[in-house]
């Protein structure tokens, strides 16, 4: 998450106090002195098993005493949950002081304020912990710079383990302590803007210019586009590839590109021709131009010393920032220097200590690695249903889909209600043609939901292909309601107006909802379709015509929007122009008449000139939710 702008608010701090820390003495670097001999030592106050959630690295809580995950993000400021997630804590929230707002990547929002009575964490308990709460949803809370700036911090994700820790007598000795015979770079650690910014700053160059990097376990490598341009980065060169929309905090987004680089340097690594991730940038930027992201926290293993003011790094292998470009642009050729050999890490022992270094080769797509690594943690530890659902992924992952199965119907064993998982073995059903059994896990899943989370959107959309719209009407209510200042919430609005549509329910409340969403979301062709199926249930074709047209002008071969503007035209008598675009939607997916036919929306059938080819696999997945 990038760097918040806030109102005049004192920023709160949090005492950390776990007992029982373990002193660990570290070895001298050859450039300490002979008197600093025996003096180093690394206090840990707490060490915490650490596991991926795709990019998103997570550790286990205890908020009131109840288990879940957070995630950490260096990069927010405070810990934050969204509003969903206070909601399902049963966290109660306050107003915080006027005048206090939030801005970051997306705009702005009025947060509210809630305390945790009892935080357990690595072991121990923190009283009264504190978490911003609002803003834009990304599926969790996490904890920020709050926690993770305030202490001397080790980032050891590729093998699953954080260790906040305080330092003493370390002045003049490299604080690298398993990096023996390894190149150990180090990049100075630089000061935030005032007493209460705990971001974690750090130099960097890029194409021979000095950078000011955000350290961000909650994002991706970003660079501003200013800094960019700084730098000699063209954005109009047609080796520049335009890319996705980003959002963070707030309602709106921000364009991207993924641009190339001659050099990136950091600790004394140079990394050469690498892809980089720009982004349009606003005020929240004023005081960093990159944020260093978990493609480079999974590719390094990273100390940040408060005390010596630096930042310490070794090479763990594998790609480093083309690693979140790569689906994009595919494989770019890149060259290191100063990078050392990759760090031969001990085996783990523990179920946390595979599960770890699991998730993390998942995330990288080693999947040989993950499967085994998931494979001994569940041997140790045969009750964790999260182990059971990472393996499955891998699996799935690894075209082994039976094996994968069979793990999430092993976890719904032991946990029956999971609602994660009621959902993933639904679309599992359903991708096997077994609707029957696709809607008692998609209504299990439905009862076990906490209301309001964004999770309702996945049994939604198993509502609508079930044949079941009117069900998802109900799921999506609460979740809009607590969602208005969210990036996501005219995504929210269109799949409500699309199921209403199907369900043919309420329909001016329908199009008041997407239209307020065209207005918030810049027209995109998925919400111009749904606007073509609402006004063809309202009958009014000439609309329905005109919003399929505006949808196909973006996207042309979208079969939905042909389906019903063919609809539109056949019922405003037009047959010739109503069957041609029938026909294409068929062309493209074979199945579409299946989709519709169950809420009565049916064509007539194809005559028998009329060419159908078979579709390839993917081809009929929607593009309207």
């Amino acid at each position: 998450m990038a760097a918040p702008i806030f109102g005049n608010f004192e920023v709160m701090k949090i005492d950390l106090r776990f007992a029982g820390a373990l002193a660990l003495v570290v070895g001298l670097a050859p450039a300490a002195r002979a008197d600093d001999a025996g003096k180093c030592k690394i206090n840990p106050i707490a060490q915490l098993p650490v596991a991926m959630e795709g990019s998103r690295a997570s550790v286990a809580v205890k908020i009131n005493g109840k288990d879940t995950r957070l995630w950490l993000d260096s990069g927010a400021f405070f810990n934050f949950m969204p509003k969903a997630k206070a909601v399902e804590l049963g966290l109660a929230t306050q107003s915080l002081p006027p005048g206090f707002f939030i801005s970051g990547i997306g705009g702005s929002f009025t947060p509210e304020l809630a305390r945790v009575r009892e935080f357990g964490l690595g072991g121990g308990t923190l009283h009264n912990m504190e978490f911003i709460v609002g803003g834009s949803d990304p599926g969790n809370g996490f904890l920020g710079a709050n926690l993770l700036g305030i202490v001397d911090t080790e980032f050891d994700f590729a093998k699953g383990r954080l260790m906040l820790f305080r330092e003493t007598g370390c002045a003049h000795v490299s604080l690298a302590y398993w990096a023996a015979g390894m190149a150990v770079g180090e990049m100075p650690l630089l000061a935030g803007n005032n007493p209460n910014d705990h971001h974690l700053f750090a130099q960097v160059q890029i194409n021979g210019h000095a950078v000011r990097a955000m350290l961000d376990t909650g994002a991706e490598t970003l660079l501003s586009r200013h800094a960019a341009e700084r730098v000699g980065i063209n954005l109009n060169d047609p080796k520049v590839v335009a890319s996705m929309t980003m959002s963070g905090v707030g309602t709106r987004g921000r364009k991207s590109w993924i641009a190339r680089t001659q050099t990136i340097s950091l600790g004394g690594e140079t990394i050469s021709n690498s892809p980089i991730r720009v982004i349009d940038n606003g005020d929240d930027w004023s005081d960093h131009d990159m944020l260093l992201g978990m493609d480079f926290f999974l590719s390094h293993h990273v100390l940040v010393s408060q005390g010596q003011h630096k930042v310490y790094l070794t090479y763990n292998g594998g790609p480093i920032f083309s690693a979140t470009t790569e689906r994009e642009i595919g494989k770019m050729e890149t060259r290191g220097e100063g990078l050392g050999k990759a760090e031969d890490a001990l085996e783990p022992k523990t179920a946390d200590q595979f599960a770890g270094r699991g998730s993390a080769r998942l995330t990288r797509d080693d999947l040989p690695g993950a499967i085994a690594d998931l494979t001994e943690a569940i041997r140790l530890a045969p009750a964790r249903t999260d182990l059971l659902n990472d393996r499955a992924s891998a699996y799935f992952r690894s075209g082994k889909a039976d094996l994968g199965r069979k793990d999430i119907d092993a976890a719904l064993a032991i946990a029956p209600r999971d609602h994660r998982l009621l959902t993933r073995r639904a679309q599992i059903e359903l991708g096997k043609g077994d609707k029957a059994r696709a809607l008692v896990d998609t209504d299990a899943a439905a009862a076990a939901m906490p209301k309001g989370s964004l999770d309702v959107v996945a049994v939604a959309m198993l509502y609508e292909r079930l044949g079941k719209a009117d069900r998802a009407l109900a799921l999506l209510d609460p979740v809009i309601d607590l969602h208005r200042d969210d990036n996501r919430y005219p995504y929210l609005l269109n799949a409500r107006a699309w199921n209403r549509a199907l369900a043919n329910a309420d329909l001016d409340r329908a199009l008041r909802d997407i239209d307020t969403a065209l207005r918030k979301a810049d027209s995109p062709a998925a919400m111009l379709d749904t606007r073509a199926l609402v006004q063809l249930r309202r009958k009014d074709y000439p609309a329905a015509i005109a919003a399929a047209t505006g949808a196909l002008g973006k996207a042309p071969k979208m079969p939905s929007a042909l389906f019903v503007r063919g609809l539109a035209r056949l019922a405003s008598g037009d047959d010739t122009g109503g069957k041609a675009d029938i026909a294409a939607a068929r062309a493209i997916s074979p199945k579409i008449d299946d989709r519709y036919s169950d809420y009565g929306l049916t064509a007539p059938k194809a005559e028998a000139s009329t060419p159908v080819r078979p579709s390839k696999p993917d081809e009929d997945e929607d593009e309207d939710d």
